[in-house]
């Protein structure tokens, strides 16, 4: 783990600079770099309620006694409402730890269901240590709770729409829908075009206040070029609905091919049915 982490520390360095002096972390005695553990999160607001989500802020170093991380917002790239979301601008990493956790609070002021972007950075390390120039986006929007044991386990899915050089998913197959990166998210393993690529990629989509929402899918099934994603509805189509109380049969629609990589976007309509 200490190794790993090291090598995590290294690389955060050398991406981040052009010119630079060779740096080799001692995890005791050497410089201390802070950063975020990850890159992004999502700040799931609850309609007319609340919500929070932790950040995990690391350090490359121990030290025998706590170390505070000052955290700040990024303005120019930021476009969350402030009322919407706060957090304490210093961050707490215990002593003997590698990591502190920032928790950001949500409020549903000013809050879409389309996601707005909360940036951060790091600031200050106490001690004689640096920060990471990398930066932390949050993606903060409202939701409509949906049990996390709903819309998930085994779908035969089955293609509604006419296909595009064959079927656009594994249409026919059973596949598992599992929880996402967030309560509201769905995600399964798919065929893209099958006829073509069998190598099976993840399908994402969000339940989000009654409406299901494809997310932007980049296939792996291309025709060069930058690549064929997957999106919402083109052409003014809506979206698919759902209900949270029942979840035996909903259906999925979503833009194919959006960026034009093959042809023109059409939109494609998948059964989703519980086995």
């Amino acid at each position: 783990m200490k190794n790993l982490l090291k090598l995590l520390v290294l690389s955060l360095i050398l991406s981040s600079c052009g010119d630079f002096e060779p740096v080799i972390y001692d995890n005791v005695n050497g410089q201390t770099l802070a950063f975020f553990d990850k890159s992004t999160s999502s700040l799931e607001i609850v309609i007319d309620d609340v919500g929070s989500v932790d950040v995990q802020i690391g350090s490359s170093t121990l030290s025998s006694s706590a170390r505070t991380v000052t955290v700040s917002v990024v303005q120019e790239s930021t476009t969350a409402d402030p009322a919407s979301y706060s957090f304490s601008p210093s961050v707490t990493i215990p002593a003997n730890e590698y990591f502190g956790t920032l928790t950001i609070s949500g409020v549903d002021i000013n809050v879409e269901t389309t996601a707005e972007t909360l940036t951060l950075k790091l600031d200050s390390v106490e001690g004689s240590g640096i920060t990471s120039s990398s930066t932390h986006a949050v993606s903060i929007f409202q939701i409509c709770p949906v049990p996390t044991t709903s819309f998930v386990g085994n779908y035969l899915i089955e293609q509604q729409t006419p296909y595009v050089d064959g079927p656009t998913l594994s249409d026919g197959s059973v596949v598992t829908v599992e929880v996402g990166s967030s309560s509201t998210e769905r995600v399964f393993n798919t065929f893209n075009y099958a006829q073509y690529c069998q190598t099976p990629n993840p399908f994402r989509f969000s339940l989000v206040c009654n409406e299901i929402i494809s997310a932007i899918n980049a296939s792996n099934c291309t025709c060069g070029g930058d690549g064929l994603f997957f999106g919402t509805p083109v052409n003014g189509a809506p979206n698919e609905t759902y209900d949270v109380n029942d979840d035996s049969v909903f259906f999925l629609t979503f833009g194919d091919d959006i960026t034009t990589n093959c042809g023109p976007p059409v939109n494609t309509t998948y059964k989703f049915t519980k086995q």
